[in-house]
């Protein structure tokens, strides 16, 4: 376990834990998991920390369907969260549709900035079409000026509103995403997106902010616009240790195949790869599912396989120590009397599951009904052999059932993909549902 300390920010210590489900391999090769587990200490009660200071900039859309209740809603949310800056964050206002204008370049949250823009946002309408891509690039690169100026020791995040399809400039989801990566590594800006209604694409959303280190939020209705604004801003305000990111090394050889839904990228290193897990608060903890692919035997007697963590305090980037696993060839017997390890294979199984169902979801919109069936089958199978008496694991189960009847039937509904997209990617990344109780508008 590697445990390190930032005193400047109330002694939080953030620690790793690697947990193998088995370490030895057959002579013909297969696959193990290990659940990396990422922990951030609560700080002790009489230690008062200071929250950290922020960069904010709100991209809105005012498309042509955003109209009514929804872009309403949408200022009142982004005057609310704006009301809660302090003087010492930083703030910028973009908003969208054919066209981008930046209503609010990036300023000190005063209380004549927040005025200007209350009196901005009244003079915004819905129309036109989608330029997404632009003003949420717009958007990062108000606060990227903030942070090159040097002030590295602010968050700075970046929060997207949409309720429609990127229908200007680029739109490919990929290429998007890989472009929301190389501003979280270069500029250390975040991006959590906001989708709202059934028309916007949870394909491009989705990956955009697991690429970017932030989250992903499925608004069903106007009424949880403002709840999830406010919860967001409210994790932003208790960050403790940001732009956290796990660091991998392996043997090219190996195949290295990343259960849960976070993104992965290679480093500058062959073999070297880096898990972008996103900003932590004080007592927040994350377990991150990789598979590793062994090969068939040859003069190697075993693979080691090194972890840390690297994060962000204070304005300094901070590193623990490599921890390593090795993992050894055995013979038929002695693997077979290996136990698996209960703890990991709880987090191993809820993960797969989890992934199953946003599989299947995926096929059952394209009309692949047969194949949404193989994938939950398959899980479920492997699932059931290491549940024994894991209650979480056996209302995992359950729920595949279920999912099960709403995907084989018929295709799935857009409504239904989102909702789907939204949970599964919440539950793997361990994040929370800021939503209204009562999605109904």
């Amino acid at each position: 376990m590697d445990e390190r300390q930032d005193a400047g920010a109330g002694a939080v210590e953030v620690k790793l834990e690697a947990r193998p489900e088995r370490v030895l391999i057959r002579q013909g090769g297969g696959h193990r998991h290990v659940d990396y587990v990422v922990r951030v200490s609560a700080a002790p009660r009489e230690q008062k920390r200071r929250r950290p200071a922020l960069a904010l900039a709100l991209v809105l859309d005012r498309s042509g369907s955003m109209s009514g209740d929804k872009l309403a809603t949408a200022k009142q949310a982004a005057l609310a969260l704006l009301e809660r800056l302090e003087e010492r964050d930083q703030v910028a206002v973009v908003v969208y549709d054919s066209h981008i204008d930046t209503i609010q370049p990036t300023a000190p949250a005063t209380g004549q900035v927040k005025a200007a823009v209350r009196a901005a946002l009244k003079g915004v309408h819905a129309r036109a079409s989608t330029a997404l891509y632009d003003g949420w690039l717009t958007g990062c690169r108000a606060i990227a000026e903030d942070r090159a100026a040097g002030e590295q020791s602010r968050s700075a995040r970046c929060l997207l509103l949409t309720d429609g399809l990127a229908n200007m400039g680029p739109t490919d989801p990929e290429q998007i995403a890989a472009q929301a990566a190389g501003i979280r590594e270069n500029a250390g800006i975040s991006t959590s997106t906001f989708g709202i209604g059934a028309n916007y694409d949870e394909h491009l959303l989705g990956p955009m902010a697991v690429a970017d280190g932030g989250q992903f939020h499925h608004l069903r209705s106007v009424r949880d616009m403002a709840v999830t604004f406010a919860g967001e801003l409210s994790e932003l305000l208790a960050v403790a240790a940001g732009q956290v990111r796990l660091e991998l090394q392996v043997e090219p050889a190996l195949n290295v195949d990343l259960v849960s839904d976070y993104w992965v990228s290679a480093g500058a290193e062959r073999g070297q790869l880096a898990v972008a897990v996103g900003d932590l608060c004080s007592g927040e903890e994350r377990h991150i599912v990789v598979r590793l692919g062994f090969p068939r035997r040859d003069e190697r007697d075993g693979w080691p396989v090194r972890a840390r963590l690297v994060w962000s305090a204070g304005g300094a980037e901070q590193a623990g120590d490599w921890l390593e696993t090795r993992f050894r060839y055995a013979g038929k017997q002695e693997c077979d009397a290996e136990r698996r390890d209960a703890a990991a294979m709880h987090w191993v199984g809820l993960h797969h599951v989890e992934r199953a169902k946003r599989e299947a979801t995926e096929r059952s919109r394209r009309g692949d009904l047969s194949g949404a069936r193989d994938v939950l089958h398959g899980v479920a199978r492997c699932v059931v052999g290491y549940a024994k008496d894991d209650s979480a694991l056996h209302a995992a189960l359950d729920e595949l059932e279920e999912v099960q009847r709403e995907v084989t039937d018929a295709p799935v509904s857009a409504m239904y993909a989102k909702e789907m997209r939204y949970r599964t990617q919440r539950s793997s990344r361990g994040q929370r549902d800021h939503r209204a109780d009562d999605p109904e508008e």
